[in-house]
């Protein structure tokens, strides 16, 4: 049985597009920004890295025009119609273009600004023209502002962790209060507990009180309506007999 492989591949492809868009632009704005502080920093990916994930995307995308192109010719020997191949086809070629754009741009900005050699594998030109196999030698301003930047980072990493720091104290205070907090109620669930035991005692003695009574009650009525009974039989048989 014929099994379509496009869906998945199209799918693998979005999500590396997903993850390519931020990661060329962040490179691209530590190549073009005028602020130092917007500089390539250690998150910030090489050109080797978004060069191997635009050549994998190519590949995949390669695979989508050869299966648009094979079920081109008769889309319903796939089970698909034409209206779907078109889809496929406008699909494979906006990513191309997509791609095409993220290429050029990362190219343009590398030839605009070699990145240093701490942060891609790419060797700096000459600074005189050229290309020479080895790295130039740094200015002492290029190193300070190295420095500075590395400074900065670290600055920014402490700022971080003290944050964090902070927040797991926090919720460590919270929770050390809250576990006092359900101590407390399990007492006072545990007193509840004990006073509803010793009401519902009382209410069962005050129920057998009560029936008590009522049985009492019951047997004083049964003998009055007795009593009542036998005197009135009396007063008949008093009529009966004299009257």
């Amino acid at each position: 049985m014929y099994s379509d492989p496009y869906d998945d591949i199209a799918r693998e492809v979005d999500q590396q597009l997903t993850v390519l868009r931020p990661q060329s632009q962040a490179y691209v704005t530590s190549l073009t920004s005028p602020s130092p502080s917007a500089g390539p920093t250690p998150a910030t990916p090489t050109l080797e890295q978004l060069a191997s994930t635009l050549d994998e995307i190519d590949l995949s995308l390669q695979d989508l025009r050869e299966s648009v192109d094979a079920v081109e010719k008769s889309p319903e020997q796939f089970g698909l119609t034409l209206e779907q191949v078109e889809d496929r086809s406008r699909f494979v070629a906006a990513r191309e273009e997509e791609v095409a754009r993220i290429r050029n741009q990362i190219e343009a900005a590398t030839r605009g600004r070699k990145p240093r050699q701490d942060f891609t594998a790419v060797q700096m030109e000459d600074r005189y023209g050229g290309s020479s196999g080895r790295q130039t030698p740094r200015s002492d301003y290029d190193v300070e502002m190295e420095r500075e930047q590395q400074a900065l980072l670290i600055a920014d990493q402490d700022q971080q962790l003290d944050s964090v720091m902070n927040t797991v104290q926090n919720l460590r205070d919270q929770a050390a209060v809250m576990g006092n907090e359900l101590e407390e109620h399990v007492e006072l669930l545990q007193d509840l507990d004990q006073r509803v035991d010793r009401t519902q005692g009382k209410i069962d003695l005050a129920m057998n009180r009560v029936k008590y009574i009522l049985k009492k009650n019951e047997e004083r009525a049964s003998n009055c309506c007795i009593l009542m009974l036998t005197i009135v039989l009396f007063i008949l048989l008093f009529i009966v007999l004299f009257m």
